[in-house]
């Protein structure tokens, strides 16, 4: 396995010498592009770093550089004479330690805790990016579902268009995706971020934040409403940007139920943010919310309302099963004695999530059968193991009967009725 790691530092160094030179004779457009690079290879960096905490510093470097690019486009930088040497561009600095020794006195305890709350704030900054992923999905990835992604595209054609002279044309800000469990919300999320591209050149993707709502409740409990507003704050600093909520109902359930001091402050904080009062008047800032549930009819009135569009992810029917179990097996170079047909009958009421489960079934089992050998190859060592080429067959009848054993739809009809009603109500 190559590493790429050492060619991606010495390329990230050289790009951002070549900026700061440029900076340094007011070459502010093309150092906006070298800093541009720069974030890219960063983040790249941080998807090919060894452990967490050198992937969070790799995702906040990206971010910064990013924002050092902005800055320059947007006219912010001093004049060239004031650009001394050393003199960067505001993001771009390290926070040097004040000059004059120790300090002592009030002086000094207002310095201490500034320090602490700067690390308290580089805690949650380095948390949220932590919450970064590069989505590379893409629309063709997603088996099926094409009236719900031609829905989703229609809204940020909406909202990213050029509106006419002297006309302002409302933007899709807040969208919600529910529907059973693995239809694909978080694969649609993930797509409609990486189609939020401002480059194609370039090839630049919107900044995607991928937030579990269980998990920012358990894990920043007591911080979590201070997490939510550094987080829209780096996404706006990030624009075009996503935010993913995933497992909204865990958070804004009917407030009728009891909640947590802490629980409250956050659903507030969320409520303020999918408002979107920061960005008011703000034609250069689009970050689009995503929240996905499972139990849409648990939600508070007052957060509905807060969603220009809620979107029904249903389970795949015959076509979108067809499309899904094609990405799985024909476009993966397996070949089936039974048709594809059959097959789409066979997996009637499966999610994607379940097809996907049934595919791996059905391919691991024939794998097994054909490389028995396998498993002992470990004890030999690694190079053994890589050394060997996998045996694959025909797929066979009994493959796809013995996994359509062992993998049943977790959806009943009953609940997906139930989605379906809720939909006719919102639309009343």
């Amino acid at each position: 396995m190559v590493d790429l790691s050492t060619d991606l530092r010495r390329a990230l160094v050289q790009t951002l010498e070549r900026a700061r030179k440029r900076y340094l004779a007011g070459e502010d457009a093309r150092a906006a592009a070298d800093y541009e690079l720069a974030s890219r290879l960063a983040l790249k960096l941080a998807h090919n770093a060894p452990d967490r905490r050198s992937e969070y510093k790799h995702k906040k470097d990206a971010l910064r550089f990013r924002e050092v690019g902005k800055r320059l486009l947007a006219g912010e930088a001093p004049p060239v004479h004031e650009r001394g040497r050393g003199a960067e561009p505001a993001a771009d600095r390290q926070d040097q330690p004040a000059a004059g020794g120790r300090a002592s006195g009030a002086a000094g305890l207002e310095r201490r805790a500034g320090s602490v709350a700067r690390e308290d704030d580089e805690a949650l900054a380095s948390a949220v990016a932590g919450l970064i992923t590069a989505s590379s999905v893409t629309w063709d990835e997603i088996g099926g579902l094409e009236e719900v992604k031609r829905e989703i595209k229609y809204a940020l054609a909406l909202s990213l268009a050029q509106a006419p002279e002297g006309v302002r044309v409302s933007r899709f800000r807040n969208m919600m995706f529910y529907g059973p469990p693995g239809t694909g919300k978080t694969l649609l999320a993930a797509a409609t971020s990486n189609a939020l591209r401002r480059s194609a050149r370039h090839e630049t993707r919107a900044v995607f934040y991928n937030v579990k709502v269980s998990s920012l409740m358990s894990k920043y409990f007591g911080e979590s409403a201070r997490l939510v507003s550094e987080l829209y704050g780096q996404a706006r600093d990030a624009s075009p940007s996503v935010v993913f909520l995933d497992e909204f109902d865990a958070l804004a359930g009917s407030r009728d139920r009891e909640d947590s001091g802490a629980e409250r402050r956050l659903l507030s904080t969320i409520l303020a943010e999918l408002d979107g009062l920061a960005e008011k008047g703000r034609d250069d800032i689009y970050v689009l919310t995503i929240a996905a549930t499972n139990r849409p009819w648990d939600l508070d009135e007052a957060v509905l309302s807060r969603f220009d569009k809620k979107v029904l992810i249903p389970l795949p029917d015959a076509a979108s099963r067809a499309a899904i179990l094609n990405i799985h097996f024909a476009a993966k170079g397996f070949a089936s004695e039974v048709p594809l047909e059959e097959l789409v009958e066979m997996t009637a009421g499966y999610s994607g999530r379940e097809l996907e489960r049934f595919a791996k079934e059905v391919q691991n089992r024939m794998i097994a059968e054909m490389n028995p050998e396998l498993a002992e190859l470990v004890d030999r060592g690694l190079e053994a193991v890589r050394g060997y080429r996998l045996r694959v067959r025909q797929l066979t009848r009994a493959d796809f009967e013995h996994a359509a054993q062992r993998i049943t739809p977790q959806t009943s009809p009953e609940e997906m009725e139930q989605f379906i009603r809720w939909q006719e109500s919102m639309s009343v």
